[in-house]
């Protein structure tokens, strides 16, 4: 039964206006978009990598294909990461292994979702930057690497979960200051 004469605040919901990714459209534009970057195409409130066999067709014709660039590749091409992964503790010849790990995840990822890639590479003095599109596919790394090397990780996000910080450090590494000792 409800409580006579309460009422409630809905005050603390999100508002889902303003969760929206700024490089995404806000309304569905008609026709078919080609990504002039990447070669992802647009059709129906979707980006595929693989459109299609009509789609496709019209695509290589032109017919009713606009050209421009993704959410992702507008991204990379302004550098705006929304996912940092931050690697510490691994030795030289580790990090090519852990490296060809992110690149096969990404590239399971992009198979479900185009706009999930990796922004940058970026090798601090202590640690290995990894910079994402999205702040899920950092989550996902940091999953990926703790299922496949064990280690620890830690994950915060900022204010309204639109930007995700993931910090994995190696089991092996030693008792030192790592980037989740700080």
């Amino acid at each position: 039964m409800k409580a006579a004469g309460r009422s409630y605040n809905t005050v603390y919901k999100k508002n889902s206006i303003d969760d929206r990714d700024s490089y995404l459209f806000r309304r569905s534009p008609k026709g078919i978009l080609s990504c002039r970057g990447c070669g992802a195409v647009y059709n129906h409130a979707r980006w595929a990598l693989e459109p299609t066999e009509e789609i496709r067709r019209n695509v290589e014709i032109g017919a009713g294909v606009r050209r421009t660039y993704c959410p992702a590749c507008q991204k990379i091409r302004q550098h705006y990461a929304q996912g940092v992964l931050k690697i510490s503790g691994v030795d030289a010849e580790e990090m090519s292994e852990i490296l060809r790990l992110l690149k096969n995840e990404e590239t399971r990822a992009r198979e479900k979702n185009p706009l999930e890639r990796i922004l940058a590479i970026v090798n601090d003095e202590d640690c290995l930057k990894v910079e994402t599109t999205t702040e899920k596919l950092a989550q996902r790394f940091g999953r990926c690497l703790n299922k496949a090397r064990g280690g620890k990780v830690v994950y915060k996000w900022s204010h309204r979960n639109k930007f995700a910080r993931v910090y994995w450090e190696n089991a092996r590494q030693d008792s030192g200051a790592g980037i989740l000792k700080r």
